[in-house]
């Protein structure tokens, strides 16, 4: 249903639905996410480090569009299991991806091992289906259901739970910084857990409960009130509310930023969206996330290293 019928005096036209589609609003937010990637690993230009506050703040866009069109890809995608393997091994290929290109060039310029959107979608979508297949089990009695989905949900915290004393047995082997970056780049590869996700838990948890608001029109609201709560902590903390005390995978100082309140101007995107999928791109992402931040740090180190 790409198109709406408008009967004009005996005539039937067909018109583009008002607003964007999803492969629409996945171009903006590329190119946003593109900019703030920019402003945060070629600011060894000058241009760039000018500006460097200016392309940070329109960047805090492009997180929560792509995350409000990941909704909508599990609510529409054929096979959700599938859909849940592609995103993590997607993931998976960033981080090998990354790895190879330390062992290419880290010797030469520095190491470079940015968070890893991918996972923190992987976690929103294989959170989603374990919850709502809870759910359902319980409406329909199916107790051996019930038990696998909590047995994942368990089995899902384990990556974080064993992630930092892997690490601190990869560092304790003293080889060679190619070989300790190689293994904890395999490790990072195959062991997702929170502390690699850009964004964090909290992205996480908003995803999933725009995911059960279920319309359009509810998952705006709940993203207005996730921006209001994140507005209202960043003011409680001028205020000298400490919550650093508080464990929470980073939440608080990803969300409580000032510049992370700037997310807010994403809601405007959200609404124009019209419902239709526009022309597919399924794979064009997974591989233009990691290259295209490669591909800046590269520009940058060749041509602006540091002194």
């Amino acid at each position: 249903m790409g198109h709406e019928i408008d009967i004009t005096n005996g005539k039937t036209v067909l018109t583009a639905p008002k607003g964007l589609s999803a492969f629409q609003l996945k171009v903006i937010a590329l190119v946003i996410m593109t900019v703030d990637h920019i402003g945060a690993f070629a600011f060894e230009i000058p241009l760039v480090m000018r500006n460097q506050s200016y392309l940070r703040a329109v960047g805090r866009l492009a997180m929560p569009i792509f995350l409000f069109l990941l909704v909508q890809s599990i609510r529409h995608t054929r096979s959700k299991r599938r859909f849940i393997l592609r995103l993590y091994l997607a993931g998976m290929g960033t981080e090998l991806f990354v790895t190879a290109m330390n062992l290419l060039f880290g010797d030469r310029f520095r190491y470079f091992t940015p968070g890893n959107i991918i996972f923190t979608f992987f976690y929103t979508a294989l959170y989603t289906v374990l919850i709502e297949r809870l759910i359902e089990s319980v409406r329909e009695k199916q107790w051996r259901t019930l038990g696998l989905c909590v047995l994942g949900l368990a089995l899902s915290l384990v990556p974080t739970v064993i992630y930092l004393p892997l690490l601190d047995g990869v560092y304790s082997l003293n080889g060679s910084d190619r070989m300790t970056f190689l293994l904890e780049g395999l490790l990072n590869s195959v062991v997702p857990s929170f502390y690699l996700m850009d964004y964090g838990i909290g992205a996480v948890i908003l995803g999933v409960v725009m995911y059960f608001a279920g319309t359009k029109k509810r998952q705006c609201i709940v993203y207005a009130v996730f921006c209001a709560l994140c507005i209202a902590g960043r003011i409680a903390g001028s205020f000298g509310v400490d919550f650093d005390r508080i464990p929470s995978f980073g939440f608080f100082e990803t969300f409580f930023d000032y510049s992370q309140n700037r997310m807010i101007w994403a809601l405007p995107f959200m609404l124009l969206y019209n419902g239709q999928r526009g022309r597919p791109c399924k794979w064009f992402f997974y591989w233009y996330y990691p290259v295209h931040r490669e591909l800046i740090w590269l520009f940058t180190q060749v041509f602006f290293p540091l002194g």
